[in-house]
């Protein structure tokens, strides 16, 4: 009888140590998510890798873990649909009529690697139907020389070059410089010069190393950088950092974000569950984003974004 009393105590000491563990560390994942996020490098993973909708699932496994105490379950309850509530209106645009105006410049931005090919009818049909004024394309290893014949005899009004770093660009009209700056391990970023029928522009296409332990605050700072020392129009890139990323608030001087410009979620990858904004662009200032657009494709798993904006 004495043994299964100490049993007892002991399987319900157990319980309430899981459970404590369970609330320190979620309340850590959340402090991490909500105030340190990615300003210590040393600490950034955890801000990486649990983005809200993650936490909230946790926070649902968690609170199912006191469904007998009455108080702690309601206050779990409480504080998913809190979260659940910040999510969508940080993370969510409501689906509202934009008219485009008809001298309005359309960029185009994809993601395209998921196989080993480059799903060039994609973009030839998105291209049939949005006739972007400037393409950028990263993770293009697979495209080649046909690929790029294929979309400069289809679109003839258009010019396509197979770009350093894994990138392609393709603009209504002629491009007339190219300079590509690389760090391994860190950055992707060729600066475009183009004539369109509208005009002159410049725009970056970048691409940042996707791993969560290096010095995203370097690689994202350096591309800001410099773009802003050549007064780039247009940056676009897959920057495999959230958009609430702290690295992020040096671009609020000279650039827009897209970002708040979509409808539905504004996440970017996966595309079937919307956890992280990757993909991004920005406007150079006074330069006003019209509209963002995002097309989901099984050929990659980050969506397309199209975005429209007026000088």
């Amino acid at each position: 009888m004495v043994c299964l009393l100490t049993s007892h105590k002991t399987m319900k000491t157990s319980k309430l140590i899981i459970k404590a563990c369970a609330v320190i560390a979620y309340a850590f994942l959340l402090m991490m998510h909500f105030i340190v996020k990615d300003h210590f490098q040393f600490l950034q993973i955890f801000f990486y890798a649990f983005p809200l909708p993650i936490l909230i699932f946790l926070g649902c496994v968690i609170t199912l873990l006191f469904y007998k105490t009455r108080t702690y379950f309601i206050a779990g309850l409480v504080i998913i649909l809190g979260l659940t509530a910040y999510w969508f209106s940080s993370s969510y645009n409501f689906v509202r009529h934009t008219d485009i105006p008809e001298d309005a410049t359309t960029v185009l931005f994809w993601n395209a690697a998921d196989g080993y090919e480059l799903p060039v009818n994609v973009i030839v049909e998105r291209i049939s139907i949005i006739k972007p004024d400037v393409i950028g394309l990263v993770e293009t290893q697979y495209a080649s020389e046909n690929d790029l014949e294929l979309l400069s005899t289809t679109f003839p009004s258009y010019e396509f070059r197979i770009l350093g770093g894994f990138m392609m660009v393709g603009v209504k009209g002629s491009i007339t410089k190219v300079n590509y700056l690389m760090e391994n391990a860190s950055y992707h970023v060729n600066f475009i010069e183009a004539q369109l029928p509208s005009g002159a522009i410049s725009f970056a296409v970048t691409d940042i190393f996707q791993s969560p332990t290096m010095d995203k605050k370097k690689a994202i700072g350096t591309v800001l950088k410099l773009a802003s020392q050549r007064n780039t129009d247009i940056i676009v890139g897959d920057f495999n950092a959230p958009r609430e990323s702290v690295h992020f608030k040096a671009f609020e001087k000279n650039y827009t974000s897209f970002s708040n410009y979509g409808q539905g979620f504004t996440a970017t990858w996966p595309f079937e569950i919307p956890l992280l904004e990757l993909d991004q662009i920005f406007a150079r200032k006074p330069m006003t984003p019209i509209l963002l657009q995002k097309f989901n494709y099984p050929e990659s798993d980050h969506a397309m974004l199209i975005g429209y904006y007026k000088e």
